[in-house]
């Protein structure tokens, strides 16, 4: 920002002592607010603390697994229906 900028906006040494004062007692407000805030938490008497233990999950499962359904997963192209290893391989071009 150059002076003649500064000039134009003719900010007195009195405006920015305003603004400082102003802040300044904000600030305050703000800390007394806190302090305010503490102390009436402090003088409530503390609610009895109550510990939930959660069983923890170590992993995860589908609703509808079904345990004795062991049989293996095989990978499958989209638009074959028969296995990938049961079919002879073609190639193909993807452009």
């Amino acid at each position: 920002m150059n002076r003649q900028r500064a000039a134009q906006l003719r900010i007195s040494p009195l405006h920015i002592q305003q603004g400082l004062f102003a802040m300044l007692a904000l600030l305050i407000t703000l800390i007394g607010g806190q302090q305010f805030l503490l102390w009436e938490q402090s003088q409530q008497p503390e609610a009895p603390h109550v510990s939930l233990k959660h069983p923890t999950q170590t992993h995860f499962s589908a609703v509808s697994s079904n345990q004795a359904d062991t049989t293996p997963l095989r990978m499958m192209d989209v638009d074959q229906a028969q296995p990938v290893d049961e079919m002879p391989r073609q190639e193909r071009w993807v452009f």
